[in-house]
């Protein structure tokens, strides 16, 4: 029986340590999503916690091959991937705080062993749109501070590739934003679908809304002139593209008042050009979503030029743009990354306000878990960022 326990242990030890390292190999050598995107997980996201479980691995596999009497081989084989994983471990969180201080912010192993915050509830919902037969709700989250003095508005919107989501999915955005003294809204937008392209109406939307917010400035306490726009992957396109919509006109309010240039945009793995990104999907680069972008935009970029060349913020950069924070992670296999880098290139020549970090081995959502130190850089930035251009509250 024991020769069983020891035996049954050992090889699931092995399996524990083939599906731990076989991703995470991924990862390293920057392969496509199918692997490193699950691997991500611990690499980036919870890194902290897998150095503490790589040591206890390290240490089980290292009393197993001390005092094992049996299947040596195999034991061995556990001693050396065991040994691999802890050490691309504290490769990895090395990586991430070498890219903390490249980034000059602070970042610390013991906040990444801290759980996630719930998600706040918001104080109030609102439809602030009717479109398609549909009502388009704005959810209110009001600090938890009051003041005479009008709060920074921010308003959120979602992800899911134009197509999928809702203004619930806030993850910790609405936290973090309250808990700093800003009323934030968080919106919902028309989604597209097989017999309606959303590429004019969801941007159209989030325009809406920042009217919307302007009209009930009062009712909200928030300064109308201060708006901050923040959006993550499909959500963080539409908020560049309001930006640049508003100041060359495509961008149009439905039954608001047409508002001013936001104040601020943060914009997370945005897709800053979706004719490269279905180019890079025919490439076999990036994860195919070509179903979405039909929906979006009615077709491939052969088929609709102009829709894209509208929508593809490097061509719309002439006109200037608000401050401008972008955040992406370096292997993407979601969003096109390079596109990104040209993007905050020609702005950079442009002498346009853009700031940009980039996580190293940082997948789409690197930033699920925002305790981790990735987390912590992105946020610790984005308050940066804010305090540079006078909006921290």
């Amino acid at each position: 029986m024991k020769k069983f326990l020891n035996i049954f242990f050992a090889v699931l030890l092995f399996i524990i340590l083939l599906l731990l390292v076989i991703p995470m190999i991924s990862v390293y050598v920057k392969a496509p999503m199918l692997l490193s995107g699950y691997s991500s997980s611990f690499t980036i996201q919870f890194n902290s916690q897998f150095v503490i479980l790589s040591l206890v691995l390290l240490c089980i596999c290292f009393l197993f091959y001390r005092y094992g009497k049996y299947w040596r081989n195999l034991l061995k084989i556990n001693m050396i991937l065991s040994v691999l994983f802890f050490a691309a471990q504290i490769y990895f969180t090395i990586v991430m705080f070498s890219t903390a201080k490249k980034y000059n912010t602070q970042a610390s192993f013991s906040q990444g062993l801290k759980s996630s915050e719930e998600p706040v509830k918001p104080t109030e919902t609102y439809s602030y749109l009717s479109i398609y037969n549909e009502e388009q709700h704005i959810d209110v989250f009001r600090p938890e501070t009051k003041s005479s003095t009008p709060a920074i508005p921010v308003i959120l919107v979602h992800g899911g590739a134009f197509i999928e989501g809702n203004r619930t999915q806030v993850g910790y955005a609405a936290n973090w934003f309250k808990d700093h003294g800003y009323t934030v809204f968080s919106i919902d937008y028309p989604l597209g679908k097989d017999d309606r392209h959303n590429w004019e109406s969801a941007v159209n939307s989030v325009v809406t809304s920042m009217g919307f917010v302007m009209k009930n400035s009062k009712k909200f306490n928030v300064d109308p002139n201060k708006i901050i726009l923040v959006g993550g992957s499909a959500g963080a396109a539409l908020v560049m593209q309001a930006d640049l919509g508003v100041r060359k006109g495509f961008a149009q309010s439905y039954d608001s008042p047409q508002p001013p240039l936001p104040a601020a945009v943060i914009a997370i793995y945005p897709p800053v050009s979706l004719s490269e990104l279905w180019q890079k999907i025919d490439e076999k680069k990036n994860i195919d979503l070509k179903d979405a972008a039909r929906k979006y935009l009615g077709g491939s970029p052969t088929e609709f030029p102009q829709r894209y060349a509208q929508l593809n913020l490097i061509d719309q950069l002439s006109e200037g743009i608000s401050p401008t924070f972008i955040i992406a992670g370096e292997i993407d296999h979601v969003v096109n990354v390079e596109a990104t880098r040209k993007f905050v290139k020609k702005a950079e020549d442009l002498k346009l306000p853009v700031s940009y970090v980039e996580i190293p081995y940082g997948e789409h959502v690197f930033d699920a878990n925002p305790n981790a130190i990735a987390g912590q850089i992105e946020w610790n930035k984005i308050g940066e960022f804010l305090k540079k251009n006078h909006l921290k509250n």
